[in-house]
């Protein structure tokens, strides 16, 4: 719990009367968790009472685009507390950018008509598929969005609230709101309640040292803070929420097996807006292995990460177009 007062608060109706009050840790982290939701929603107007609700993004495509954009805003440093001098601090945050367009192309593959199982009893590969990726982006997103929203806007206050975040301890209404969600029974006790872990400690001490180094340190730090996301992104959320669920390896499976014809989706990711692209030097491509396998999919995700940094020490204009062009999704529907 923070000591000292964080933020200045309004607190009556006279003018320049103002009372600062203190705002503990877990204040915060909820505002950051009621921020993270309502990126994902839509505000709604009733026609009667003329009162305003915010309801959850219907379409999962249209999530992973606002999740890119997102992502995007935050590496180029567009966000609220973005300082543009420490562009490039926030280094997962644009391959995150590019990877959740690469999920948005994979639900746009799926048509919505085909998502419905045979007679309500055969599973449905395609609903499987679905919701897998629909799952895995949301949480993970509900996860990693607030460590870099808070470390944004209170920098110093990181390293004593990171250990105090903790979703059963937000306020009885954002609580409900959050169980509310789709998959959130699940995902929660998944994800141990997005507690902090020493890949989430450590990354965010790395990027602390990039914002300290000179120019010439920054692309190795910059890896390094990656790398450590990374990990968590892969191994304590989307492992254990989405890859180790049986009927998901067997809709993993049978797109292996169909990968190559004509008109199936290839594992692969652009360093584009676009799902795919013909030069080799701006795409990677998993053509051996499982995705499911932690040790297979690590191996992908490491050489996707290794030709991200290649690219962007030697094609920033390319990538950084790239990624503003993505931040532009925020409104997607």
């Amino acid at each position: 719990m923070s000591a000292d007062s964080i933020l200045t608060c309004t607190t009556n109706t006279r003018p320049g009367s103002v009372s600062k009050q203190t705002v503990d840790c877990r204040t915060l982290w909820a505002w950051g968790q009621q921020e993270a939701i309502r990126r994902l929603t839509v505000e709604k107007r009733d026609p009667y009472s003329g009162h305003t609700r915010h309801e959850l993004v219907a379409s999962f495509s249209a999530r992973a685009a606002r999740i890119a954009a997102t992502y995007a805003r935050f590496y180029l440093e567009l966000e609220d507390g973005g300082k543009p001098e420490l562009k490039g601090r926030f280094y997962w945050m644009g391959l995150a950018a590019f990877a959740s367009k690469q999920v948005k192309c994979g639900l746009d593959f799926i048509p919505e008509a085909l998502t419905v199982s045979a007679g309500g009893y055969l599973p449905n590969p395609m609903a499987i598929g679905k919701d897998g990726l629909g799952k895995g982006n949301f949480w993970l997103f509900q996860d990693i969005f607030v460590w870099h929203w808070f470390y944004s806007h209170f920098p110093e206050q990181f390293e004593e609230c990171a250990p105090e975040r903790n979703a059963l301890e937000c306020p009885e209404m954002l609580l409900a709101g959050l169980q509310s969600l789709p998959w959130a029974e699940e995902a929660l006790a998944v994800l141990n309640n997005f507690k902090a872990n020493s890949y989430i400690l450590e990354a965010f001490n790395t990027i602390d040292k990039f914002e300290q180094s000179g120019i010439d340190e920054r692309p190795d730090i910059q890896l390094k803070s990656l790398l450590i996301i990374a990990d968590h992104e892969q191994l304590k959320i989307l492992q254990p929420l989405i890859y180790e669920d049986y009927a998901f390896q067997k809709t993993l499976d049978l797109q292996t097996l169909t990968e190559g014809i004509p008109c199936f989706p290839l594992r692969s990711a652009a360093f584009s807006n676009a799902c795919d692209v013909e030069n080799e030097e701006l795409r990677e491509q998993m053509t051996e292995g499982d995705l499911y396998n932690s040790d297979d999919r690590m191996n992908f995700i490491l050489k996707i990460a290794e030709k991200y940094h290649l690219l962007m020490q030697s094609q920033i204009e390319h990538m950084e177009s790239s990624i503003a062009s993505l931040s532009t999704w925020n409104d997607s529907e």
